[in-house]
C-alpha cells in the first residue's frame, strides 16, 4: 500500500547526523553543569571539615573554666582577630580593660569575645568606624547590625569621657 520509508527520503541521514550531534552536545553541558555543582558542593563540605578539624587543633589557651563549647567559639573569634585595624581603634591591654558590660548590648559572654579580639577599653569602641563595626560584628559572630541598634559607639563615647 504505501512504500514511504523515511530514510529514503533526501537528507534523511544528514538530519540523523545533525541530530545526533545536537543530542551530544546537549548531553554534554548538562553533565559538566552536573559536575560543576557536584564540585561545588564537595568544595564546601572540604572547608567545613577543614575548620572543624581547625577547631580541633587549634590550642584553648584563652579562658580557664570555661566550657568546651565556649572555648571552641572563643578560639575560632582570636584566630581572626589578627583582621581589625587597631591603628585606628587604639591597642589596649587586658590590664587596661572597662567593665565593657556597662554597654547596654554587651553581656558576659559577648565581652569575652570582645577582649578575646584585643578590644579591652571605651575608647577603642568609641573610635569603631562603620567598617570596624562591620567587621568587628563578623569577627564576634553577632547579630548583623546589633552594633549600631544598640549605639555601643555612642555609649562608649560617654563612658569614656566620664572615666
Amino acid at each position: 500500500m504505501f512504500e514511504l520509508n523515511p530514510l529514503n527520503l533526501p537528507g534523511a541521514q544528514i538530519q540523523h547526523v545533525i541530530m545526533l550531534i545536537v543530542a551530544g552536545v546537549l548531553g554534554f553541558i548538562i553533565g559538566y553543569i552536573s559536575r560543576q555543582r557536584t564540585i561545588q558542593q564537595l568544595e564546601g563540605n572540604l572547608a567545613s571539615a577543614e575548620r572543624d578539624v581547625d577547631d580541633c587543633y587549634r590550642t584553648t589557651t584563652l579562658v580557664n573554666g570555661t566550657d568546651h563549647e565556649e572555648t571552641v567559639v572563643l578560639s575560632r573569634i582570636q584566630a581572626r582577630a589578627g583582621e581589625i585595624n587597631f591603628n585606628r581603634i587604639g591597642l589596649a591591654s587586658a590590664t587596661e580593660a572597662d567593665d565593657l558590660k556597662v554597654i547596654v548590648g554587651i553581656g558576659p559572654f559577648l565581652e569575652k569575645k570582645l577582649h578575646v579580639i584585643g578590644i579591652y577599653t571605651f575608647r577603642q569602641i568609641a573610635n569603631f568606624t562603620s567598617e570596624d563595626i562591620e567587621q568587628v560584628n563578623d569577627i564576634i559572630e553577632f547579630f548583623p547590625g546589633r552594633i549600631e541598634r544598640d549605639n555601643w559607639v555612642g555609649q562608649a563615647a560617654e563612658l569614656a569621657k566620664k572615666k
